[in-house]
């Protein structure tokens, strides 16, 4: 009998039940732990799936999930279907009217045990326990019994709290990393792909997609994972509904074969709005309330990202302009007041008695000082730098995202770009790159974190931690590392490299702001032999010159000391 006589045995039942922190895991155990200890001759596990809200009749539930053992699948449902809701208030989310019910089979006659799973106040799981073949239950079983079920809910509900905050942890990292890919320039689809493929991972979907819809097609802005003629049967089906869920600003949930479609509205202001379309497949199981709580956070998130990207582009469009605005000023007032200035002198010599070949002279001249103000005009359009040393580190690390498998996250702090000197901040960006490139081709990691800021006595930190495999501690440090050590101590700074928390590694370069970069940062000159064995300059143009394409190639060498 469950749990009775025997003390220790019923620590160690509810021990095994609450010291999981896996929902199906704790399920499966409690239904487990019950049928042995009361002999029952079959278990019935439903877990009832929750309601998304919605208008309309696609405001479907989950059809439940059934856990069936000592009885098959078909005569499980069966089974369900005969008992109904006696003893629940409603169903799904019903509140049971007692802790256990003791039912009777119209089928059989026999007797039946309801247990409910209660999780905050609402029905979580139902678990029917069928009599054993020599009789009904005991009345200390069903008072034992009641005492599992409600461990089983406080079990439940610690998993969903741990399951929750490790989410909500990757949801948060995902929105950084969308917010950090979409700088301008960018291709106009490449937020809503991003987008996508971020609520795609969230999800754990087969299929998403960004879609907008209008009073005649549904047009497909972004997509990731799968996509197949699932999605386009979907998108096909479901047209009016995605349109109706974009204009009401309401989710869709629709079961279809052996899917599930989601639809979460994405109502920006400034961006076109639309649905973040999520295909599930029939494995995937319930969708719960901490399943929409993340996905309707990242897509506010998701249109808040598109808004500042449009004001982004119009940023960019307005200094592009701008610049054309400067450099039209320029050539009239400047270059071609030159020209006019020439062509009088030429006309003047060809109408004087002097000497022609003075006047030529002078024109050339003067013809060559317009040129080269043109091409300088030219060399500013494609040299213009960001102004920002932040747009500059998140440019950057966009570049490091095929060589390392992610893109980098980004944190800045402090007055970054209004008070890093600009030869200063090259310096930084060649130190980034340096250590990006290490991490590429040495750390095997899985993320990388970039901190930079200026804190309040004056000092420029540039911080970057990986996950990867670290610094073996006899291994003798490379050139590059040498190197950023050096720049660093010719400003008056410092270089710390150290193991990174659990495991991985954390280079710190700290400089002062007020530090003059030296145009030769390094005084021994010449060339020397990089990390991965090729040859560069010491001077500071030419670790700038390193592009994210050597970083991607040079993975394929022997690694060797960092």
């Amino acid at each position: 009998m469950v749990f009775s006589g025997d003390p220790a045995q019923r620590r160690t039942d509810l021990l095994s039940v609450v010291s999981v922190l896996d929902i199906d895991t704790v399920l499966q155990r409690a239904a487990t732990i019950a049928a042995e200890r009361t002999r029952a001759g079959a278990v019935v596990l439903t877990v009832v799936d929750e309601v998304l809200p919605g208008t309309g009749p696609w405001a479907q539930p989950i059809e439940p999930v059934e856990h069936a053992r000592g009885i098959g699948p078909d005569e499980a449902r069966a089974l369900r279907a005969r008992i109904g809701s006696a003893g629940l208030q409603g169903e799904p989310g019903g509140r049971p009217e007692h802790d256990v019910v003791r039912l009777i089979d119209p089928d059989g006659g026999g007797e039946v045990l309801r247990v409910p799973v209660i999780v905050g106040g609402c029905l979580f799981a139902d678990l029917l326990l069928l009599s054993p073949p020599e009789g009904g239950f005991a009345e200390e079983d069903v008072a034992s019994i009641s005492v599992l079920g409600r461990v089983a809910g406080v079990a439940v509900r610690n998993a969903q709290s741990y399951s929750f905050n490790d989410r909500r942890r990757e949801v948060l990292e995902l929105v950084a990393a969308v917010e950090q890919s979409i700088e301008p320039p960018f291709e106009l689809d490449e937020p809503y792909a991003r987008i996508a493929a971020a609520a795609q991972r969230i999800a754990s979907a087969r299929t998403a997609a960004v879609v907008s819809t209008t009073s005649r097609s549904v047009d497909v802005s972004g997509t990731a994972g799968i996509v197949d003629e699932v999605l386009t049967e979907t998108l096909d089906r479901l047209a009016d509904r995605l349109r109706v869920a974009q204009d009401l600003d309401v989710d869709l949930v629709v079961r279809a074969g052996p899917h599930t479609a989601w639809g979460i509205p994405l109502r920006p202001d400034l961006a076109r709005p639309g649905v973040v379309l999520l295909v599930l497949e029939q494995s995937h199981g319930r969708l719960t309330g901490d399943d929409r709580s993340l996905m309707s956070g990242f897509v506010r998130h998701a249109a808040l990202i598109l808004d500042h990207a449009v004001l982004q582009g119009e940023r960019q469009h307005a200094m592009v302009a701008a610049d054309r605005d400067r450099i039209a000023r320029d050539l009239h007032d400047v270059v071609i007041q030159q020209l006019y200035a020439t062509a009088l002198k030429l006309r003047a010599g060809i109408r004087t008695d002097g000497d022609p070949g003075g006047h030529r002279a002078d024109a050339v001249r003067e013809i060559g000082d317009s040129i080269r103000d043109v091409r300088g005009a030219v060399f500013q359009l494609e040299q213009r730098r960001t102004g920002s040393l932040r747009g500059d580190v998140l440019g950057m690390t966009r570049e490091y995202e095929k060589a390392l498998g992610f893109v980098p996250i980004v944190r800045t702090w402090g007055a970054v770009d209004s008070r890093v000197p600009l030869a200063l901040g090259d310096q930084a960006s060649v130190v980034l790159r340096e250590v990006l490139s290490n991490c590429a081709r040495h750390a095997r990691a899985t993320r990388c974190e970039v901190d930079l800021g200026v804190d309040e006595s004056g000092w420029f930190s540039l911080v970057v931690a990986d996950d990867g495999r670290g610094i073996p501690a006899d291994a003798v440090p490379g050139s590059g590392l040498r190197n950023l050590r050096l720049r660093a101590e010719t400003l008056g700074g410092e270089l710390v490299v150290e193991p990174a928390d659990p495991h991985g590694t954390r280079v710190s370069w700290r400089v002062p702001l007020g530090a003059q970069p030296s145009p030769e940062p390094d005084p021994a000159g010449g060339s020397s032999v990089d990390d991965d064995g090729s040859a560069s300059a010491g001077a500071t143009g030419s670790d700038q010159s390193h592009s994210a394409a050597t970083v991607s190639s040079s993975q394929d060498r022997a690694d060797t000391t960092r």
